[in-house]
């Protein structure tokens, strides 16, 4: 099973309304909004065999699911071998117990709108992108690579070499008329 969640939240904050127009304007006119994803990961498809029939290897009968796993070793490498030449690999089409990292993502930006006469609008926005700055890995190499024996011989096969982008932070003013 996939999970997904993904919510949109915007509020304006409730401050304190003063009667003096430049106090006024310096509390009031603020925002924030929050764009937060929490996704589970895709099963993992495994590909690369090499004996003229198939790009699928076949399956040991030993589960590739690690207890211990780590972006050095994401699943069991030694749960696949060559088929033998001229037939079709019987590992599936995806692993059953093996997906690919979940997804834990937060964006937050907070805007201060000042209105400098009428019609024109001064908006000041500091955003974070990955606010928690939580390590969100890709995909582990799948391409199985057959030596001699039929094992793999692909040092890079179950790594994870690569991560979303870490926490960003931008500023920005815009003047609208």
């Amino acid at each position: 099973r996939s999970y997904s969640v993904t919510g949109v939240q915007t509020c304006a904050l409730p401050i304190w309304n003063p009667s003096n127009g430049f106090v006024r304007s310096v509390v009031s006119g603020w925002q924030v909004n929050s764009i937060g994803v929490m996704q589970t990961g895709l099963p993992l498809a495994i590909r690369g065999a090499n004996n003229f029939a198939s790009d699928r290897p076949n399956s040991t009968g030993v589960s590739a699911k690690l207890d211990d796993r780590n972006q050095y070793r994401w699943f069991n490498t030694d749960a696949f071998v060559n088929p033998p030449q001229f037939y079709l690999g019987n590992a599936g089409r995806v692993l059953p117990d093996v997906r690919i990292p979940s997804t834990i993502n937060w964006d937050l930006s907070l805007l201060k709108n000042t209105r400098l006469s009428e019609g024109i609008n001064l908006q000041f926005r500091a955003e974070a992108f990955n606010f928690l700055n939580h390590v969100n890995h890709l995909s582990p190499n799948t391409t199985f690579t057959a030596g001699a024996d039929g094992k793999n011989i692909n040092a890079a096969f179950g790594n994870i070499a690569n991560a979303r982008d870490a926490r960003i932070i931008q500023l920005g003013m815009k003047l609208v008329f």
